[in-house]
């Protein structure tokens, strides 16, 4: 795969999930993004959400952070734990929930087109980056959480 000036794609790993206590409930997500020199991180929630959208909100989180700082030369790796949003994201899979984040991922996919490859990983397995993220998303939930 090549990038805008035709040169091969140099793959950048991201990493991203969303975490929710209830369905309804206090929800979280987090990113991470591999740089060459280093790591980035972002995280948030929201009180009263749901596990699906803290996924979705994670994943835009992680192509937007990407798409702020990449060259013309990168590629994205996404790495997700939720065959659901592979689905909502490359297949144009779109339900009625959820629907207000449709819009700007839809944008930043384009902006990116061809440069966004989605990658499912095991939930709770040996992915350190996906074990990261998991751990990012639950703080986010728990500052949430009502005492």
């Amino acid at each position: 795969m090549t990038g805008a000036q035709g040169a091969a794609l140099q793959w950048v790993d991201a990493y991203s999930d969303g975490a929710c206590s209830g369905n309804p409930g206090p929800g979280g997500w987090g990113f991470l993004i591999e740089w060459e020199d280093g790591v980035q991180e972002g995280s948030g929630g929201e009180l009263s959400t749901t596990n699906n959208r803290m996924e979705l909100v994670g994943a835009r989180e992680a192509l937007a952070a990407f798409s702020s700082r990449r060259t013309a030369t990168q590629g994205l790796r996404l790495h997700v734990d939720s065959l659901n949003v592979i689905g909502w994201l490359s297949k144009g899979w779109k339900r009625n929930a959820n629907q207000d984040l449709y819009p700007p991922i839809d944008r930043l996919l384009k902006d990116l087109a061809g440069m966004v490859r989605f990658v499912h990983v095991r939930g709770h397995q040996d992915s350190v980056g996906n074990n990261r993220v998991d751990r990012l998303a639950v703080e986010a939930s728990r500052r949430y959480q009502r005492s």
